[in-house]
């Protein structure tokens, strides 16, 4: 029988004990690390590979979401809440269940039996890149967004944050580009540079200079001009 490595992120005491002895009571998770708050939680996920982890969206320090939106590629996760509506938000990150509380048993079994399905069956296991039908769900400090793929123009990425560029305003975002990427349909953004992921439908023309350089011209306000890296010059010529 394959054992799945499980994490458990729960601030309130009683629920917690409840996980960890649900938890102990499935012979296929095994139970690794327990966390009291976001931060620790954090800590654990970016330091060791779990399989699935339960976790509270209301947490001290960061909230559940906060540490998704932080996460390369985190695990598969069962959300645990109160609230919800905020069951109903944590969709948007493409979790496989979530847990209203309080929950009884049953309904922890059930949950787990979905995970290991999906955990189980490589074949028929969905991909992580969950495309959200209206946009990109991101995280801008406390506020969280939901972006229509129609109003991105381009993301860009600095140093250690990544900026989604609309007409209205910039958003940023502390998340790597290739994560982003990862959120969004590749029917409608392309990467063109190691820095950039341009809106096709903002893509205007290709243009190259003397000295074999490509840059893409976007159809926007301030007619943005942005540099083309070799290996993508293909693609876009062919989507061209």
């Amino acid at each position: 029988m394959a054992e799945w490595k499980t994490l458990i992120v729960e601030d309130e005491a009683p629920t917690r004990e409840l996980l960890v002895n649900y938890c102990l009571a499935r012979p296929e998770l095994k139970l690794v690390k327990v966390a009291k708050d976001g931060e620790e939680a954090l800590e654990y996920l970016q330091n060791e590979e779990f399989h699935l982890a339960f976790l509270d969206i209301n947490l001290p320090i960061l909230s559940g979401l906060d540490i998704l939106e932080r996460l390369e590629n985190p695990p598969y996760i069962i959300f645990i809440t109160a609230l919800r509506d905020k069951a109903i938000e944590a969709f948007e990150f493409g979790v496989i269940d979530y847990l209203l509380k309080p929950f009884s048993k049953e309904r922890f079994f059930k949950a787990v039996d979905r995970a290991l399905e999906i955990l189980g069956n490589e074949a028929d296991k969905p991909s992580k890149n969950v495309f959200n039908e209206h946009g990109l769900f991101i995280l801008e400090k406390e506020n969280h967004f939901l972006i229509p793929y129609g109003e991105i123009i381009y993301i860009s990425s600095r140093d250690n944050f990544s900026v989604v560029h609309t007409e209205k305003r910039q958003y940023v975002t502390y998340k790597s580009l290739k994560s982003l990427e990862q959120k969004l349909p590749p029917s409608k953004f392309l990467r063109i540079y190691k820095q950039y992921i341009i809106n096709l439908e903002k893509l205007s023309h290709l243009q190259s200079d003397n000295m074999g350089n490509y840059s893409v011209h976007l159809k926007d306000e301030d007619e943005t001009q942005l540099p083309v890296g070799r290996k993508y010059i293909s693609k876009i010529k062919e989507l061209l």
